[in-house]
């Protein structure tokens, strides 16, 4: 029998091949098969399937000529790329409106839908394992609010076991056009593993919200400590750019870019030490200076967001700069009440020191802070090797065993503001109304016997 619609599309690769594979493929009633090339006979095996029924085709903004599948029945969202806008047209309507009297059933490399040559399956719970909903969580304090949802310290009623959850409002998030930001930063979280990053424990979905339940890192955000203080010492500020150094070089190292460094989203965890947190603005696959969205903190923000053009790894070692004069100093080095003035700042701005600053210190923020991100220091290894560092292990530092230079207090609430932890601790039971998407693939629930709560 022949299929309803048949031809080449690129494909987004899975975990192990990043760039987009471009596959044969069959449409053929509900079921979507993919091949590696043309099917010369009719027993030849498709790569994989997707099951169509009730999916969705959304366009996708990133890219020319491509688009999303997503839907209940798949275990992922998949991206396809056609060679022009009237095949995508083409294959967007064929795909939401299938011949459902043609559906032929092949035999598939695996049994699945997982592309098993080039791609490794979306985790989910294990077969035999409960999946988790609200139901299983007590809602203990509000410790932070944003424009999306908020963040709850929130207990684990089946082990007691303390966790921050993130609550984010599906209404807003397809408002503002951040679907494939939060998917992504879900998606990032699920495979990092790191001391000195946050680590996600499980994700799951209601009708109109999306739940991320993460370390609770009870020490407080360096925001919060950094306005009790004023600013840091020279060794406690140091330990921190070590830590956060440590975890942006792991990030580009698997060639993400996480492009929100501020004091907000660096957290001390129960010990002292500090993790890195939201990966909403966080991009994966980059390799050179291509990532074009413009986005981040205003005082955080590196030159090259502000001239236009493409922008890389660099700005995150310039945004750790920032952080660590803000640190040293009390402020940003170019802050200005008047945005516009700001930017001119960080275009045009000499650096200037006060006296207590150490001369390793300049050093090392003058090669942060270059304009010119290709004379910029972005290496993780020339950055350890920096004299400012020369008092510190990273061997010891990443095993944690360098004593902290400051023990956040045991009382969790006292280390996050008044204005969320006054704030009466519950979930949002309003529902916004209308239809939100199902987000395939978001569900996630982490080993077990990695589970550990808190930091």
């Amino acid at each position: 029998m022949p299929a309803d619609h048949a031809g080449y599309l690129q494909k987004e690769g899975g975990k192990l091949i990043k760039q987009n594979q471009l596959r044969y493929f069959e449409l053929r009633g509900t079921i979507l098969y993919y091949f590696k090339s043309k099917p010369t006979n009719a027993q030849e095996e498709p790569l994989g399937s997707i099951d169509l029924t009730h999916i969705k085709c959304v366009d996708n903004p990133k890219e020319r000529y491509s688009w999303i599948l997503q839907g209940p029945s798949l275990p992922k969202a998949y991206v396809l790329l056609a060679p022009s806008e009237a095949e995508k047209k083409t294959w967007m309507q064929k795909l939401e409106n299938p011949n459902t009297a043609n559906t032929q059933t092949l035999k598939t490399k695996g049994g699945g839908d997982s592309d098993n040559e080039d791609e490794e399956k979306t985790v989910f719970s294990s077969p035999g394992k409960a999946k988790v909903t609200t139901a299983d969580f007590d809602v203990l304090t509000v410790i932070g609010k944003g424009s999306f949802g908020k963040v709850l310290q929130v207990r684990k009623k089946d082990s007691g076991e303390i966790f921050a959850m993130k609550e984010m409002s599906k209404e807003v998030i397809e408002r503002e056009n951040l679907l494939e930001h939060t998917f992504a930063e879900k998606s990032i979280l699920q495979k990092i593993n790191h001391p000195f990053v946050v680590s996600l424990h499980y994700a799951f979905q209601t009708k109109d919200r999306l739940y991320l339940v993460l370390d609770f890192l009870s020490g407080g955000e360096l925001f919060f400590h950094l306005g009790q203080v004023g600013r840091f010492d020279e060794w406690r500020a140091k330990f921190y750019a070590a830590e956060i150094g440590l975890a942006i070089g792991h990030l580009h190292s698997l060639d993400i870019i996480y492009r929100d460094l501020k004091p907000e989203n660096a957290v001390l965890d129960k010990d002292g030490h500090v993790c890195l947190t939201d990966f909403g603005l966080a991009k994966v696959n980059v390799r050179e200076a291509n990532a074009e969205t413009f986005c981040g903190t205003p005082e955080y923000l590196a030159p090259e967001f502000l001239l236009g053009g493409g922008h890389g790894k660099a700005v995150d070692w310039w945004s750790l700069g920032i952080l660590l004069y803000e640190m040293l100093c009390g402020l940003p080095p170019f802050y200005s009440e008047n945005v516009n003035e700001m930017y001119e700042f960080i275009l045009k701005k000499p650096l200037e020191f006060t006296e207590e600053i150490s001369e390793a210190a300049k050093d090392l923020l003058r090669r942060l802070l270059d304009r010119n991100p290709d004379k910029r220091m972005q290496n993780i290894d020339e950055y350890k090797k920096h004299p400012f560092f020369s008092d510190i292990n990273f061997d010891d530092l990443f095993a944690r065993k360098i004593p902290v230079p400051f023990k956040p207090d045991a009382n969790a609430t006292k280390n996050f503001d008044t204005e969320f932890t006054t704030m009466k601790p519950r979930l949002s039971t309003r529902d916004s109304g209308g239809q939100h998407v199902n987000i395939a693939g978001f569900t996630y629930q982490g080993d077990a016997n990695a589970l550990q709560g808190g930091k």
